[in-house]
């Protein structure tokens, strides 16, 4: 696995930016506890200019809006038995789809993300290089903007999906 740090910060938006992305992906992230008390996600990346690809990441906070990642390609067997055993022990198994709007801005992304699975959310995050890094938010973001959520807990991935 490729562990690195992820500084990232999140913005709750109250519409979809009116900005044609230069990416749409379509994620299915699935969630399942490990025996060690890890979550562990796995994740389909239907990519409109990429193609297909799958994803297992194990994420530890660190702090409000910092995390250490670890992540890999993974085969489509290899998530197909992942999901398998999501289903298999529900209790312990999440799930969330999500629609992700990718905004070049320079050397940074923007992502949008609409969830649409028993959630009308959209948030916007981007990833920084460093936690004192000053934000400049796109105008086509910005006239969207409700609240900064970094941190927050009930806005992550994790705790808006829905048990298996």
């Amino acid at each position: 696995m490729a562990a690195h740090l992820e500084i990232e910060r999140k913005f709750l938006l109250k519409a979809m930016p009116d900005k044609t992305p230069s990416e749409i992906v379509k994620i299915d992230q699935w969630y399942w506890k490990n025996k060690k008390g890890i979550w562990e996600r796995a994740r389909s990346w239907e990519s409109n200019t990429k193609g297909l690809k799958w994803i297992h990441t194990i994420k530890k906070t660190i702090s409000k809006g910092v995390n250490i990642e670890d992540e890999r390609d993974m085969s489509k067997e290899e998530f197909e038995q992942f999901v398998e055993r999501c289903k298999l022990y529900g209790e312990e198994s999440r799930f969330i789809s999500k629609e992700r709007w990718i905004y070049p801005d320079g050397e940074l992304y923007w992502e949008v993300d609409r969830f649409d699975s028993g959630h009308h959310l959209i948030v916007a995050e981007i990833e920084i290089p460093k936690k004192s890094f000053k934000i400049k938010m796109p105008d086509f973001i910005r006239e969207k903007f409700l609240i900064e959520v970094t941190g927050i807990k009930e806005f992550s991935n994790r705790n808006l999906s829905n048990k298996v």
